[in-house]
């Protein structure tokens, strides 16, 4: 079923104030706000500082705003046209259609007319979404196309992954409604990140994201995927003011190989003209993904870079691991790699 894109607000039922609460109002309070409803602020945006970034971000030439028919749309696509504007880059929005299929029938020697009716409608209002997301486009001055995908015989996240593996970055939003539109999300996440190659920034909807980032927090740990989110980020965090390594739950007495990855990767930033500092912290009776989460609230971070499924995705969707809970919990985007 197509679902237009609408921004939804959802008030909790109980007037209770959780840890990831007070990480989302201390977050907000550091972040300029980006209303979806509008074509954004260009005008106001430093002349100085947005050459300094359109420099930093040359690299970007084609970013990817995928539409997966839930709330938080808007945000994803204000997001991603917000960068392509920054880095001078076309952007591609991928509209996915999960179309319905017609159940298995022996007997049946002719399509059901009452599905062909509803392709037809789902067809014409995507048509319609279309149009008004090129007319956004255009409005944000932004050089790109809106592709519509309809997903039939294979699965909607896999054909996403195949048509974002052109783009250079992949924004998507995480809806903030139920808790079914936040694991179809989810579903078109893990799909993005591990089969279409490329880094994946998600946006939490209702956050008042600034990207690129005054200041960033990122995840390391001595692996290939902490690595390639580092290189994949490199456009984000060179125009960044300040980035924060965070290394989590360090062993007391380091082997000299982590300790010197961890120097190594300080001394790769900083050659790239990047400001940093070296954070250890510990999860104490925490995780690894809700420590950090709290060190980008102490840190008043705009964007979190974390490498994505470090171990199997069964092992994480079975007991949980650090994507999946920076992807569910986290209040500011987060561009994760694998």
């Amino acid at each position: 079923m197509l679902i237009c894109i609408k921004a939804r607000h959802v008030r909790p039922p109980y007037n209770v104030i959780s840890d990831n609460d007070k990480r989302v109002a201390i977050m907000n309070e550091n972040m300029l706000r980006q209303d979806p409803a509008d074509a954004l602020s260009w005008h106001e945006i430093d002349k100085e500082k947005s050459d300094a970034e359109h420099t930093s971000m040359a690299s970007l030439c084609d970013i990817a705003a995928v539409v997966t028919q839930l709330s938080g749309d808007n945000l994803a696509v204000t997001v991603a046209g917000l960068l392509a504007r920054r880095a001078g880059a076309r952007l591609t929005v991928l509209q996915m259609l999960a179309m319905p299929a017609e159940v298995a029938d022996t007997w049946a020697l002719i399509p059901d007319p009452a599905l062909i009716e509803r392709y037809a409608e789902i067809r014409a209002e995507a048509a319609h979404q279309a149009r008004d997301l090129q007319h956004r486009l255009a409005a944000m001055r932004v050089e790109g196309e809106v592709r519509t995908l309809e997903a039939l015989y294979s699965a909607p996240p896999s054909l996403a992954a195949a048509a974002a593996r052109r783009a250079d970055l992949v924004v998507i939003a995480r809806p903030a409604g139920s808790a079914s539109d936040a694991a179809t999300a989810h579903a078109y996440f893990a799909g993005l990140l591990l089969e279409s190659g490329r880094p994946v920034v998600m946006v939490p909807e209702g956050t008042k994201a600034q990207l690129p980032p005054r200041h960033a927090v990122v995840a390391w740990a001595d692996t290939a995927e902490s690595a390639r989110a580092i290189h994949d980020a490199l456009p984000l965090l060179e125009a960044a003011e300040t980035v924060d390594v965070v290394v989590v739950d360090a062993p007391s007495h380091a082997p000299e190989s982590a300790a010197h990855s961890v120097e190594s990767v300080l001394a790769h930033l900083r050659s790239h003209g990047v400001q940093t500092h070296l954070i250890h912290c510990s999860s104490r009776q925490s995780s690894v993904g809700h420590a950090l989460l709290d060190q980008a609230s102490r840190r008043h971070a705009q964007l979190i870079v974390a490498g994505g499924y470090g171990h199997s995705r069964l092992r994480e969707w079975a007991i949980g691991g650090t994507t999946r809970e920076l992807f569910l919990d986290s209040p500011i985007p987060v561009l994760f790699s694998h």
